[in-house]
């Protein structure tokens, strides 16, 4: 008869009991315990067979042993299948040989099989064919000596999360109409190949085509065959190009091949001849034959970065349109035009912004739903430009990416909002928005405990703010530094939610505290059914997962009262105040009074309830079209709001000055996504 199996903890996890103890503890051990242990072998037989997850008995050279029903069922197959067989059985072969991997077993762990020193994520292979990701974990067993006996060996099943995170990335990166790469991804696949063609010599060839007349065959035929019709072109020029060459829609009826390895601009005149002849034959849609033509903008270069092969291929198209012609090549002379001018001089222009103090913070409220409570401010980047007039992010944050300044935006924006943030009651939180680029550069987690000792701001004031795409394909120097950051007590905090696929998945990605519901969503959530549905069911997640859920772009009240009966608990958007600069000291005074408070009676002595009374304000609703504003001597002036406000605009828990300027979330020194379209700023 076979040795009962003995099992026992591994030294590092035996508990440790005092010597002078040892035999009272043994004293005092429940009979049920010891009844459990009088077989051992039994015991650990039972809970190996009726485990939840595959396991296996291996052997130190890698011989399956025994395994469990469900990894029988895992692997397709059965217990005599696999009992004797090397590990190594369920390895997939396109995958690198595990002993190439350089495993070595842990201190104190005996030699063994290196299929077993491999813990984490793997492909394996069923018995049928098809791809298996597991997570693979293993536990040496040894004897009461300590010497070792045989591995545990544990697979947990994640090949539903593995595909899905793929199909999250493919629909990111994937124009979903013609399955060609999108814009997204354009911005990859040209980086590299223009790293590619200067180790090589050669140069980048950017072939940008439109098609002519398309909107007006989309509108003779309907958008169903437009559809169709531009899914056809994408396949002719997917199949008209070069392996090493990449073809992408960049939205409506524009396609742009990157071509490498271009040895001369004879080679890409070559190429672009191609593609058109190739759209010369007529395509069939919806059994009619149409006959489409493109127009053309040719550039190539080494020496160039992306962004400016990319605007010499749009000016090149643009010069090929202009004259109405159809199926004209231009190609790029690198001469700039007045419009690429002015844009280079905003770029520059912005670098001395920074120097000379140019620009400015709004602050927008963010209020507790049920009870309007002001519970922070989401801060705002402008810029007081001395000619332009106050420029709203979307005129200069492009700018500040192609002159490599995000990083210094962002810090100016991060500093000036902790030392505003610092001066107000310590109840309210500030809001700001980080960028991919700068959250990845290094340094970022020592600038942000920098800003905090400089300004005094405690870090549980201060909620970083970032978009689904940066928390999904977050590197490794961005997950170390929103861990160094998160550690100290800074929040972090997802924008955007629910406006891409990556939204659930990036939860998991990063620290997440909370999440902000895209203004598309609220907009439409009283009207459209769908919408609701939808809002509700983020909400639940969010409250689910014990996150804080914020709602933002909120414009009326018919939208707030939905909110707050489906559960949202905070809320941002124009009912609650528009993007204003920073609170007076008078502006603070006002907000922490009771409405009923008559003006003669403030006096000298009000300032010092700011401390008690601010941290519960509650937004009020001006029913006058009036506030009344103080300064510290206790007179007080009235001063009209802006002619254009509604009578009913609740206005904000700290009455900041109207500007007219609607632009509200244009978000952030960084990202560049606009939550509204800027209207014109408002004159000086």
């Amino acid at each position: 008869m076979p040795d009962p199996v003995q099992v026992s903890l591994p030294a590092r996890d035996a508990p440790r009991t005092p010597a002078g103890a040892a035999s009272a503890a043994a004293g005092q051990r429940p009979r049920a315990i010891d009844t459990l242990l009088a077989d051992r072998g039994q015991l650990f037989q039972a809970l190996f067979l009726s485990a939840p997850i595959a396991k296996a008995l291996v052997d130190l050279d890698g011989h399956i042993l025994v395994a469990n029903p469900v990894m029988c069922a895992l692997t397709g197959r059965t217990q005599e299948e696999l009992s004797g067989r090397h590990i190594d059985l369920l390895a997939h072969p396109d995958e690198p040989p595990v002993t190439d991997l350089g495993l070595v077993p842990a201190p104190g762990e005996p030699p063994m099989d290196p299929h077993l020193l491999f813990d984490g994520e793997r492909r394996l292979r069923r018995i049928d064919g098809t791809e298996l990701w597991v997570i693979q974990a293993h536990e040496v067993v040894r004897h009461t000596n300590g010497t070792p006996q045989f591995v545990v060996l544990s697979l947990v099943d994640v090949t539903d999360r593995r595909r899905a995170e793929e199909d999250v990335v493919r629909r990111t990166f994937t124009d979903p109409l013609t399955g060609l790469p999108n814009r997204r991804a354009l911005t990859d696949r040209l980086r590299h190949a223009v790293a590619l063609s200067r180790r090589r010599g050669l140069q980048v060839g950017l072939v940008h085509l439109n098609i002519d007349r398309f909107k007006a065959v989309n509108e003779a035929l309907g958008h169903e065959a437009g559809d169709l019709l531009l899914s056809q072109v994408a396949d002719r020029l997917r199949w008209s190009t070069r392996v090493e060459d990449t073809a992408v829609r960049l939205g409506a009826d524009e396609f742009l091949v990157v071509a490498e390895d271009v040895e001369d601009l004879e080679g890409l005149r070559a190429l672009a001849d191609r593609l058109l002849s190739v759209l010369d034959e007529p395509f069939i849609v919806s059994e009619r034959e149409i006959v489409l033509s493109a127009s053309v903008g040719l550039t190539l270069g080494s020496d160039m970065t992306p962004d400016d092969l990319l605007r010499q291929a749009q000016s090149a198209l643009t010069k090929a349109k202009s004259d109405g012609s159809r199926a004209r090549i231009e190609v790029s002379d690198g001469v700039l035009s007045s419009g690429e001018v002015d844009e280079l001089q905003l770029e520059t222009e912005l670098r001395h912004a920074l120097d000379n103090e140019e620009l400015r913070l709004f602050y927008q409220p963010i209020v507790h739903l049920a009870d309007e409570t002001l519970l922070g401010y989401e801060a705002l980047v402008r810029w007081q430009h001395p000619i332009r007039g106050l420029l709203p992010p979307a005129a200069f944050l492009s700018a500040a990416e192609n002159n490599r300044l995000t990083g210094r935006l962002g810090e100016w924006v991060l500093r000036r909002a902790c030392t505003d943030a610092a001066g107000w009651p310590g109840g309210l939180r500030v809001h700001v928005n980080i960028s991919a680029r700068h959250l990845a550069e290094d340094g970022f987690s020592e600038l942000v405990a920098a800003a905090l000792e400089d300004s005094g701001l405690s870090p549980e004031r201060l909620e970083l703010e970032i978009t689904e795409s940066t928390a999904l394909f977050a590197a490794e120097a961005t997950l170390y530094s929103v861990a160094k950051v998160t550690e100290h007590g800074v929040t972090l905090a997802l924008d955007d939610f629910g406006t891409g696929y990556s939204a659930i998945t990036a939860l998991h990605r990063l620290p997440i505290h909370t999440v902000k519901i895209d203004r598309s969503f609220v907009a439409d959530v009283v009207t459209e059914p769908s919408t609701a549905a939808l809002v509700h069911g983020l909400l639940q997640l969010g409250r689910g997962m014990g996150l804080q859920v914020i709602a933002e772009g909120i414009e009326d009240l018919d939208q707030a009262d939905w909110l707050l009966r489906h559960g949202c608990a905070m809320a941002q958007g124009y009912a609650f105040g528009r993007p204003a600069p920073l609170p007076s000291t008078a502006d603070l005074l006002l907000s922490s009074l009771d409405d009923e408070t008559p003006v003669e009676q403030l006096t000298d002595e009000t300032p010092a309830r700011l401390t008690d009374d601010v941290a519960s304000i509650v937004v009020r609703t001006a029913a006058t079209g009036v506030h009344e504003t103080a300064d510290l001597t206790g007179e007080f002036d009235a001063v009209a709001e802006a002619p254009d406000e509604p009578e009913d605009d609740p206005g904000v828990a700290f009455p900041v000055p109207r500007t007219g300027d609607p632009a509200e979330d244009l978000i952030d020194a960084s990202t560049g996504e606009f939550d509204a379209i800027p209207e014109d700023p408002p004159e000086d």
